[in-house]
């Protein structure tokens, strides 16, 4: 019996690896004989990294940059086979500010340059750059201003963002009216935020014939989609992205049982998160998916036809603060999958 185990990051709690080998050793307990392979997985936010450094040859190099409010900061991304894969969040991460109306203002996410820069000169022909979780809702404009001037450049790489959005740039489901309230912004921020938005949709749209308002995913990490667009870059969904990169196709035809997860399951994994995605792949080789979750949101019972079935992994009730910490959480989700794997041998048939 082949157990093929990928679980996306549990967001302040655990890795992706982490959760993996925490999941592989219950069901060790379970069942010592169970063949099981681990995968650290993501969508295009945080935790790529991880997920890609598993998978590929390369290196991790360290770079000096700016974070949103212009302090420097020494991140890391990854080179590998000549290309570049950089996260976004590791350098504007929300997760690195506390949100508030002066910082809506101040955050911007010209930093992430830095990092473009770096790979530039490092002659990667393909840089990719995630865009999850970033705290900036600047429009990319910080980001695309400070690469303007290396025009030519860009010309001779592919840039590549990689998003589990759809939004478009302004509007409505626009980056600033849908992520401005949790970065901090008031409602009258907002809708000033929103005005320049669609400012710079008509201007592009007259200066490159580029409509941001078609093109999905051109709002996502606060507009740094569209600016990625508007250097002639590339908007790609992150986890089909990570599949390709990873080989994890392959990985899941060859499994009898695939289990997967995320901190919380709810409508909006269904929004391009990993979890989902690889259920969706599972279910072109017909391979039974069970995700294990942190949360799992109420009343949407027919959202997860996809898996054959939902656990929580919690075991009592307790505190958020408490159910978060990486101790408990890994100690949760090893008991949970072994009496997950004893429901399964047990109940399942031909496998």
């Amino acid at each position: 019996m082949r157990v093929l185990v990928a679980i996306d990051s549990f967001k302040g709690s655990a890795t992706s690896a982490e959760m993996n080998q925490a999941v592989r050793a219950g069901l060790l307990d379970a069942s010592p004989s169970l063949e099981v392979e681990t995968v650290a997985i993501a969508d295009g936010g945080e935790g790529i990294l991880d997920a890609l450094a598993c998978a590929l040859s390369g290196e991790m190099v360290q770079v000096q940059a700016t974070d949103l409010l212009g302090r420097p900061l020494s991140v890391a991304y990854l080179v590998a086979q000549g290309r570049a894969f950089i996260e976004s969040a590791s350098l504007l991460g929300i997760d690195k500010i506390t949100p508030s109306p002066e910082i809506f203002e101040k955050a911007s996410s010209a930093g992430l340059a830095d990092l473009v820069l770096d790979a530039l000169e490092r002659n990667c022909r393909q840089i990719f750059v995630t865009l999850g979780g970033t705290g900036s809702s600047d429009g990319g404009r910080g980001f695309l201003e400070k690469l303007v001037p290396y025009a030519e450049q860009l010309r001779q790489v592919e840039i590549i963002g990689l998003t589990d959005v759809r939004n478009p740039y302004a509007g409505p489901e626009g980056y600033a009216r849908i992520f401005g309230p949790q970065k901090g912004g008031t409602p009258e921020q907002i809708a000033v935020e929103d005005a320049r938005a669609r400012e710079f949709v008509h201007k592009i749209r007259a200066e490159k014939q580029m409509d941001l308002q078609k093109l999905a995913g051109s709002g996502a990490a606060g507009g740094l989609g569209g600016a990625i667009l508007v250097l002639g870059g590339k908007l790609r969904p992150g986890f089909l992205s990570i599949v390709d990169l990873i080989g994890l196709e392959e990985k899941v035809a060859h499994s009898d049982l695939v289990i997967t997860g995320e901190g919380r399951l709810d409508s909006q994994s269904f929004q391009g998160k990993a979890p989902v995605g690889l259920a969706e792949l599972a279910q072109v080789y017909n391979r039974p998916v069970i995700a294990l979750c942190g949360a799992v949101g109420e009343r949407e019972l027919a959202l997860y036809s996809d898996f054959l079935a939902v656990f929580s992994i919690q075991t009592k009730a307790q505190s958020l603060e408490n159910a978060m910490k990486e101790s408990e959480t890994l100690k949760n989700a090893r008991f949970v999958a072994g009496n997950v794997w004893q429901l399964f041998s047990k109940s399942s048939t031909g496998i």
